[in-house]
């Protein structure tokens, strides 16, 4: 593939994520919904919905997505997605939300293909060592398109004065994203998964247990990314009970995206310096400091600026963690591993939501902040020990296991040698 090709491609992938990220509903979904049922702990049973639907769709989603092309995965992604926001905007009762979270969640099973699209691309030129980079730029593009949707969003909220309706139109605009979707073409690169369905999430699971550095990353996604997605989902309550308006609340919430944007930017740079470890370290420690922050501040207003590293971390960690799997991932089983880290983030989901909802019900929802620090900071500070005694640097370059090497048969003593070679001195 010619530098020319491969701009294109990657050009046409940006303008799919901003597409895709424009969404005037994310100031107000939550604020939606949260009005038509009895409880924040009824919201979140609603919200747990759609990670139930995940769990059930994740894994056969995930071995599909590896017998498939990347291009159609994502156009499916992007169809289901809006049929979701769309049952958002009309229902108005607690099953309805339900239903609309379970199609939502069939769509966020296939988007496992969006990442595994763009690495393949870059591998297909030569440059897939340069993907953090490329990634840090996408998360930048998709937060600034979002901080251009809540902003309009809030304009727009201001004018018409209705909720439902950002949910509405936002599941039109989102078919633009599939329209460009539509326009890519394939990465040209060959993908060996094994003989039977069952045999390929038999080899993922082999992945995820041999392979180092793979179980330590996905339990960093499960215990810090779990945290972020419950505050996301707080976040517009949360504002509220510090006493800003809902214009307010929308315009904070585009001024933290176009901060975490510019840090996205410098992903690539952020893992060049301080290396895989040294980033993991950042991300766990922002993010703590944040929510345990957040619970020492109480109603003090001043306290929604504790939500711009929180998201910054919300920015940062799924593009590098994905980045550092995708290096230790072969493209016959990439979706698939991805699919089960997905697997275990969504499992944790379902567990810590209701526990908040729980919580801010009993005690209210200042309180959320110690609940997501500690459940951030414990877990991820065992995490971040074993990586330092057991995880070697990993290469730039994701080097060819011995069984995919064409023509050749080698012995098991030999594929000993090579795992030990990626071993730390």
């Amino acid at each position: 593939m010619s530098s020319s090709d491969l701009r294109t491609r990657v050009r046409r992938f940006y303008a799919y994520q901003s597409a895709s990220s424009f969404a005037i509903w994310i100031p107000f979904w939550a604020l939606w919904i949260r009005g038509h049922l009895a409880s924040d702990f009824e919201f979140t049973f609603v919200d747990v919905a759609f990670w139930i639907g995940l769990l059930v769709f994740q894994l056969p989603v995930g071995v599909i997505a590896d017998r498939i092309p990347r291009r159609r995965t994502i156009i499916v992604s992007e169809l289901f997605r809006s049929a979701g926001i769309l049952g958002y905007g009309i229902s108005a009762t607690f099953w309805g939300y339900v239903g609309a979270n379970v199609v939502w969640s069939l769509g966020a099973a296939f988007s496992i293909g969006t990442s595994a699209y763009l690495y393949e691309a870059l591998l297909e030129a030569g440059h897939e060592t340069e993907f953090p980079r490329y990634i840090g730029r996408v998360t930048m593009i998709q937060l600034l398109s979002n901080a251009a949707g809540a902003f309009v969003g809030g304009v727009f909220v201001g004018v018409v004065g209705d909720l439902r309706l950002t949910l509405l139109v936002g599941a039109l605009l989102n078919l633009v994203a599939v329209a460009v979707a539509v326009t890519f073409r394939e990465p040209k690169v060959e993908r060996t998964p094994e003989s039977t369905y069952v045999e390929q999430l038999v080899q993922g699971l082999r992945v995820v247990r041999r392979r180092e550095g793979v179980a330590l990353l996905i339990g960093v996604e499960v215990f810090l990314g779990v945290t972020l997605y419950v505050m996301a989902v707080f976040r517009p309550l949360y504002l509220q009970a510090l006493g800003l308006s809902e214009s307010a609340i929308a315009i904070s919430i585009s001024g933290f995206l176009v901060v975490a944007a510019v840090w996205s930017a410098f992903a690539g740079t952020f893992t060049r310096i301080l290396g895989e470890f040294g980033t993991l370290a950042l991300l766990v420690l922002m993010a703590s400091a944040a929510f345990f922050g957040m619970y020492g501040a109480g109603q003090f207003a001043g306290a929604a600026l504790l939500q711009v590293p929180i998201y910054i971390v919300w920015s940062l960690q799924p593009a590098l963690t994905t980045a550092f799997l995708n290096r230790r991932l072969e493209p016959g089983q990439r979706a698939t591993v991805l699919s089960m880290g997905a697997f275990a983030y969504t499992l944790g989901l379902v567990v810590v939501e209701p526990l908040a909802g729980a919580l801010t019900t009993t005690t209210g929802l200042l309180n959320l902040g110690l609940l997501l620090g500690i459940v951030t900071f414990v877990p991820c500070a065992y995490i971040l020990v074993r990586w330092r005694t057991t995880v070697a640097a990993w290469p730039a370059v994701t080097p060819l296991p011995s069984r995919l090497i064409a023509g050749s048969r080698v012995s098991r003593f030999h594929r000993l040698l090579e795992r030990m070679s990626r071993l730390r001195p």
